[in-house]
């Protein structure tokens, strides 16, 4: 088609002239696109500004979430791309509005009918730093060397949302104050741009592998259960990506590589997990021999917490907790009362789900640390029993970041450490994570349970780094034999879960899950997994793929999704040895 339908030009220099969601599609070049007509280097200062949305009038921590945020989004055009000088979390904490943004590359074009003006799309996501949802937009505009025009966006999918309303869907009009950028500045973000493209992996179809042996697998990830609140399923083979379309209200997700997903508890793993690593590396000793009274202030003088170390935090094994004062292993999630329904199940429940959500929302880390260890202590001792505590692998986080400022100085900080010696080395290109909320930066922390965010590539760069045992260009970053112990899919280890596959019974440790198999050659493996709230997924697979899963679970589908279905179909692409 050639002539355009929706945002053409005459309707994108008339704000309100489109009043709804439009197709997807609408954000990519056409087939009588050219290259764009004008350079931009432009900050463009967006006031916080009414969407229109599915969830009007809604507050949630006394903020809207029908607001879009005022912020400053500074835009280069690279050759053919939009690239954002800003990569991380965009805050207006003194705005009405509920949400933080984060921007990824995008795109620039001409088309005949814009009347000698170019053309751009900016890919976003809104999220708020208490919780790790993102919901994903795309923003266009006009440009040309003396002005833009107003700025047309939607949103139209998220990974599983907790204390907003699930399924936000949005649209509107921006109006945006353009000035120019620094040359300077430009340059450095287009010449780091080159290189985040150098490290960009092929992205090709999953269904590219379909042959009679896996025809079932795919069919299942394409239409079986949980396939309606799936986002993405992917696997990575031999440096390449292998996934199914970004699915969205609207029609595949145009720029799905610039997708930054929130992943929730795979936070545990994929940040806690390896900054153990990292730290073990670094100190020569296994950081989760220390306990958390000794690095924390807030724990000192707390029984409950008296014998509690870093190692049992991994393990979600330390002993404490509100909820199912007996050791039924079955019990895994029995403290794990963080939905307005289960709080009204019982007094006890009600007490849980109160100290979680007293925790959840703490803004600082003195607030925070106070609020998790409020918790009383179960009868059994530390290391013996599995609960499922958001609030344990927070800790773990904080008191990791002690630790290394005990042998690095106070200045030193476990997120910093991680992206600058793992992740950047590894090419994982701005991965962002959420952190506590401080006057003092020097007391911030990550939020180590559930806060980061990662794109199709940051996840194969990082299955890559395990499966490599932790080198990069010859150099051990990470400890090799915790990372044996933490990965291993040949060996049983942590505690049991009650949770239970088609093969055995889950367990859990190191911040991982590890998920029994029976291979098609009939060979057990544990399936080291990391799993976030509403059906994320990665998962290290013993042919060296890797498995990965975004959605929007419902509490019930989250609970009866088959977390094995990628790692059937990789072991029927390629069997597992």
């Amino acid at each position: 088609m050639s002539t355009r339908v929706q945002l053409g030009a005459d309707q994108l220099r008339a704000a309100g002239t489109v009043a709804s969601q439009v197709d997807n599609a609408t954000f990519l070049p056409r087939e009588s696109s050219a290259d764009a007509q004008h350079g931009l280097a432009l900050s463009l200062d967006v006031p916080e500004t009414p969407m229109n949305c599915n969830h009007q009038g809604v507050a949630v921590n006394g903020k809207a979430i029908d607001l879009f945020p005022a912020a400053r989004f500074r835009l280069v055009s690279d050759d053919s791309d939009l690239v954002p000088l800003d990569r991380d979390l965009l805050r207006n904490p003194e705005g009405e509005s509920y949400w933080d943004v984060t921007l990824s590359p995008g795109k620039v074009w001409s088309e005949p009918e814009d009347g000698g003006w170019s053309r751009a799309a900016l890919p976003f996501q809104l999220s708020n730093i208490f919780e790790n949802d993102t919901h994903h937009g795309i923003a266009t505009f006009l440009y040309n060397d003396t002005g833009i025009s107003p700025v047309f966006y939607q949103i139209v999918t998220e990974t599983k949302a907790f204390l907003c309303p699930d399924n936000l869907q949005a649209w509107g009009w921006l109006k945006a104050t353009p000035e120019p950028l620094s040359p300077d500045d430009c340059l450095a973000t287009c010449e780091a741009y080159h290189e985040e493209q150098r490290d960009q992996l092929p992205i090709r179809p999953l269904a590219d592998w379909k042959s009679d042996a896996t025809r079932a697998g795919l069919d299942d990830i394409d239409q079986g259960f949980g396939s309606e609140s799936s986002i993405v399923s992917g696997l990575i083979v031999d440096g390449e990506i292998y996934a199914t379309p970004c699915r969205t209200s609207m029609g595949d997700h145009p720029y799905p590589r610039s997708m930054k997903f929130g992943i929730w508890s795979a936070t545990k793993t994929a940040f806690c997990s390896i900054a153990c690593l990292r730290l073990a590396q670094v100190i020569g000793e296994d950081p989760r021999e220390t306990r958390v009274a000794d690095l924390l202030p807030e724990a000192q003088n707390n029984p409950v917490w008296a014998d509690v170390t870093i190692g049992h935090c991994l393990d979600m094994a330390t002993g404490v907790g509100t909820a199912a004062g007996d050791d039924d292993q079955a019990g895994v999630f029995a403290d794990y009362q963080i939905e307005d329904w289960q709080s009204k199940e019982s007094e006890e429940a009600l007490r849980g789900y109160t100290h979680y959500h007293e925790w959840f929302v703490a803004p600082s880390q003195h607030e925070k640390n106070g609020a998790a260890f409020a918790c009383s202590g179960y009868p059994w001792p530390a290391g013996t029993v599995v609960r499922y505590r958001d609030q344990d692998l927070y800790i773990a986080g904080a008191a990791l970041d002690a630790l290394l400022k005990g042998h690095r100085g106070p200045d030193s900080r476990i997120w910093d450490m991680v992206r600058d010696e793992v992740y950047r080395p590894a090419r994982i290109h701005h991965a962002v994570n959420f952190h506590t909320i401080e006057t003092d930066p020097q007391q911030q922390v990550p939020l180590s349970d559930a806060g980061l965010l990662l794109s199709m590539d940051n996840v194969a760069r990082l299955g890559k780094l395990i499966l490599e045992g932790g080198i990069i260009e010859g150099q051990q970053i990470l400890a090799p034999g915790l990372l044996d112990q933490f990965f291993n899919v040949r060996t049983k280890k942590g505690l049991p879960t009650g949770i239970e596959t088609t093969d055995g019974e889950v367990h859990y440790y190191g911040g991982i899950w590890h998920l029994p198999y029976r291979s098609q050659n009939g060979e057990a493996f544990w399936i080291p997994t990391m799993k976030g709230y509403g059906g994320q997924l990665i998962q290290l697979l013993p042919n060296h793929t890797i498995g990965f899963r975004f959605a929007y679970d419902s509490y019930e589908t989250e609970e009866r999704y088959d977390m094995l279905k990628l790692v059937r179909l990789s072991d029927a692409m390629r069997a597992f040895r």
